[in-house]
């Protein structure tokens, strides 16, 4: 009997130095050669892989109570160096149009030029006065609100330190107005006398998180506004997260600081806030990729330049 009990306690004692043991052994590590990645995520330079060649390409910006499908036909890489045509219409709840020109895009720079067509549901041709308030803004005056404006724009993102230079500067010149008449341009949501309207903004953007590529950034701008013998200023905030190398989440919101008219939100700029997806023909996707050894463990989900 006695025997018998021994052997079981040692048994029971063999079975627990055996687990101790296991249990002060290092977890066995994943060969670095045997790890892979899917990865769906964003990469710097992913449109950069792409042969140069004419494509067609579809830039879709919606959001909160727009829609703007743009559709570009060019020569080179798409979103990353190229020329072209882009077309496409614009539905928004207080117009209906469309956009058509030239564009060109370097790296961080771009620059276009075309024609927007609009047409107003809820603003009228305005009665010219030195300024006007949302009263005045929601006179009917019998004419409804159609124009077509000839655009050049350049925009630039120039890098410095650890993040972006932003510059816009645009020049329109708004035709089709019945002489005698002001009206509220819906793409600069500012009220002018045709036909000269200049916009200049300027900013700095952050990049952010590990990956960078997130961005939030302040801007500010002036617009002028010929003959009327005014300036419109407004300042704001850019955010911009890239989510894969096809889908980016947008927001923009410029408001009013000073200027002729007291129009409250009429006069922001928040043509952005919503999502943007980027599509082009012959598209190369990036393989998958093998981690460096160094990154074969769990990564950090905390950036030390996180927020």
């Amino acid at each position: 009997m006695r025997t018998r009990l021994l052997s079981f306690v040692g048994a029971i004692l063999a079975t627990t130095a055996a687990l101790h043991a296991r249990a002060d052994e290092p977890a066995p590590r994943i060969a670095a050669d045997d790890t892979w990645v899917q990865c769906p995520r964003c990469r710097p330079g992913h449109w950069t892989n792409d042969p140069t060649r004419a494509f067609l390409s579809l830039t879709m910006d919606a959001g909160y109570l727009y829609l703007k499908p743009r559709f570009s036909f060019g020569y080179g890489e798409p979103f990353t160096i190229w020329g072209g045509i882009d077309a496409g219409p614009i539905v928004t709840p207080d117009y209906a149009g469309g956009y058509s020109g030239l564009r060109l895009e370097i790296a961080w720079f771009g620059l276009r030029a075309g024609a927007r067509a609009v047409h107003a549901f809820q603003h009228q041709y305005l009665r010219p006065q030195a300024a006007y308030n949302l009263v005045d803004l929601s006179q009917i005056t019998g004419l409804a609100s159609d124009y077509v404006s000839l655009e050049a724009e350049m925009e630039a993102a120039i890098p410095a330190g650890p993040g972006s230079i932003l510059v816009l500067g645009t020049a329109s010149s708004v035709q089709f107005v019945p002489a005698g008449h002001d009206l509220y341009e819906e793409n600069l949501h500012v009220i002018v006398s045709p036909p000269a309207v200049y916009r200049a903004r300027v900013g700095y953007a952050l990049r952010l998180l590990a990956e960078g590529n997130a961005e939030v950034g302040v801007v500010g701008e002036v617009i002028e506004i010929p003959d009327r013998k005014a300036q419109a200023y407004r300042a704001g905030l850019v955010a911009t997260f890239k989510i894969d190398d096809h889908l980016d989440a947008v927001g923009r919101i410029v408001v009013p600081i000073t200027g002729p008219d007291s129009i409250g939100f009429a006069g922001a700029d928040y043509s952005e806030l919503g999502i943007r997806y980027r599509w082009a023909t012959g598209h190369n996707h990036v393989p998958e990729e093998r981690l460096p050894p160094l990154q074969a463990e769990a990564p950090d989900l905390i950036s030390d330049g996180a927020l």
